[in-house]
C-alpha cells in the first residue's frame, strides 16, 4: 500500500468522558489496562504496510505526542516510513484551530501533496478493532470506487453514530449522522478510503461552508452518487463515546481476554510505566476474573476489575467491577465498587467509594452518570474514611475536603 497516505483523526476531547478527557484527548485515554485508544488504529496501519501516517491532534496533545514518540513502537521509522503529529498551524488565533474533522484534513493539504498518494485513508483514533486495511484497499480497487466507507453492524441503535444504507452492490444509498431515529443498523467506523483528487476537491468545497465534519458534511452528500461504496466489517468492533460505553467496553474485555491474544496490538509500555521497567505483579491477595498489570502489588481482594501497571491494593481492601489506572494506591480496608479511577490517585484507609446511591443520577450529568459508576480524576487524594456515593465525578481537584460526598455529586 505504498500509494496510500494515512491520516488519523485524533484531535477531539469528547465531553461525554468527563474527567477522563480533562487533561488528554480521547485518543490518549487508556483502555484495557495497558493500551490507549490510538494504539489500535496505529497497529492496524502497521500490519497493513502503510508507510506514512499523519496524526491530526489539537486538544492538549502533549500526552499523545509523548505516547507516540518517534513511532518506533509501531515500526514507523526508516528512510521511507514515518509518523507526524499535525497540530493546527494556519494561524495564531483560537479561530484558526481545527473547526471539525474535515477542516483538520483541509488544513494539512500540503502534507498530502508532499507525498502525492493515489489514495488517502482517513481513520478515527477512538475505535477498537483489528483490521488489515489491505482488504479495504483491494475492495476499493476492485469496485473502481472513488470513496469507500467502512460500516459495521450493531445490535442496539443509539444516536451516537453515523448510519448508512447500502444497496445489494454495497453502494451508498443514504447516510445520516447521529439521527434521532437510525435508518439502519449499519454504523460508520469513521474509516474512509478516498481517491486523492476527489478528496482534495471535496475539502476545498467544504472549506467554503459553515460546518466541517466528514460524516455530516461530506459523506452524507456523497450518498447516491456513482462509485461511492460501503465496506461491511464483520469482526469485533468497540467504541466508547460515553462513560457507560467506556465502562462496558472494558468489562467486555474481561469476558473475552483471548480476543487480544490474536491481535498484534502494540503500545508504548515505557511511557505508560513512567520511563521505568516494571517487575512482574506481586500477588498475595484474592483475585478473580481480573486483568492485573505489571508492577502491581495486590494484598487485598480484586473482583472483575482491570488494574493498570503499578497499582497497589493493600490488605483488607476490596476492588469490585472497577477500572484502576496506573500507579494508583489503595490503602487498607478501602472498598471500591463500579469505580473508574484515573492515574496516580491515592485512596486513604477505610474509604468507601461507589457503594451507595446507585439509583441517584448525577445532578449535573444526569444523562451520563446514572448507572452507578463513579469517576475519579488524575492525582485525586481521597482522605481516610471518606465516603463517596455512586454516580459521582471528581475532577482533578487535589485533596477531597469533605468526609462524605452524596451520590450524584460533581467535585471540581
Amino acid at each position: 500500500m505504498n500509494d496510500v497516505l494515512a491520516m488519523i483523526l485524533a484531535g477531539g476531547r469528547v465531553d461525554e468522558l468527563l474527567t477522563l478527557t480533562e487533561k488528554r484527548p480521547k485518543a490518549a485515554v487508556p483502555i484495557f489496562g495497558i493500551y490507549r485508544f490510538i494504539d489500535f488504529v496505529l497497529s492496524n496501519m502497521m500490519i497493513s504496510g502503510i508507510d506514512n501516517v499523519g496524526i491530526l491532534s489539537q486538544y492538549r496533545p502533549y500526552s499523545l505526542m509523548r505516547h507516540i514518540g518517534s513511532g518506533e513502537h509501531w515500526d514507523f521509522i526508516g528512510r521511507k516510513r514515518g509518523i507526524r503529529i499535525l497540530p493546527p498551524y494556519q494561524g495564531i488565533k483560537e479561530s484558526d484551530w481545527y473547526k471539525g474533522t474535515a477542516d483538520a484534513v483541509f488544513q494539512n493539504i500540503s502534507y498530502i501533496e508532499e507525498f502525492k498518494p493515489r489514495y488517502v485513508l482517513i481513520a478515527a483514533a477512538d475505535h477498537i478493532y483489528h483490521f488489515d486495511y489491505r482488504l479495504l484497499y483491494r475492495y476499493h480497487i476492485e469496485n473502481d470506487a472513488l470513496v469507500t466507507i467502512c460500516f459495521t453492524r450493531v445490535k442496539q441503535k443509539t444516536p451516537w453514530f453515523g448510519y448508512g444504507i447500502l444497496d445489494k452492490m454495497n453502494r451508498l444509498v443514504d447516510y445520516q449522522e447521529k439521527p434521532k431515529e437510525p435508518p439502519s443498523n449499519l454504523v460508520s467506523m469513521t474509516v474512509y478510503l478516498f481517491q486523492t483528487e476527489l478528496l482534495l476537491e471535496l475539502l476545498k468545497e467544504n472549506a467554503r461552508e459553515n460546518s466541517h465534519e466528514f460524516g455530516r458534511d461530506i459523506i452524507a452528500k456523497l450518498a447516491g452518487r456513482p462509485r461511492i461504496y460501503g465496506y461491511r466489517f464483520n469482526d469485533f468492533w468497540g467504541y466508547a463515546r460515553t462513560i457507560d460505553m467506556y465502562f462496558k467496553t472494558n468489562m467486555d474485555y474481561l469476558k473475552n481476554k483471548d480476543l487480544m491474544r490474536n491481535w498484534p496490538v502494540r503500545t508504548n509500555l515505557i511511557e505508560g510505566c513512567e520511563h521505568q521497567d516494571r517487575i512482574p505483579a506481586r500477588i498475595s491477595g484474592d483475585i478473580k476474573n481480573s486483568a492485573i498489570g505489571d508492577g502491581c502489588i495486590i494484598n487485598g481482594t480484586v473482583r472483575n476489575s482491570i488494574l493498570s501497571p503499578g497499582v497497589v491494593v493493600k490488605e483488607g481492601a476490596c476492588v469490585v467491577n472497577s477500572i484502576i489506572l496506573h500507579n494508583t494506591k489503595i490503602e487498607k480496608n478501602v472498598y471500591l465498587k463500579n469505580v473508574i479511577c484515573d492515574k496516580n490517585v491515592e485512596i486513604g484507609e477505610s474509604a468507601s467509594i461507589g457503594t451507595t446511591g446507585f439509583e441517584i443520577p448525577s445532578k449535573e450529568f444526569g444523562d451520563l452518570l446514572k448507572s452507578g459508576i463513579t469517576v475519579l480524576g488524575k492525582r485525586v487524594f481521597v482522605p481516610p474514611r471518606t465516603k463517596i456515593g455512586a454516580n459521582t465525578v471528581v475532577y482533578s481537584t487535589g485533596t477531597i475536603k469533605e468526609k462524605e460526598i452524596p451520590p450524584g455529586s460533581t467535585l471540581r
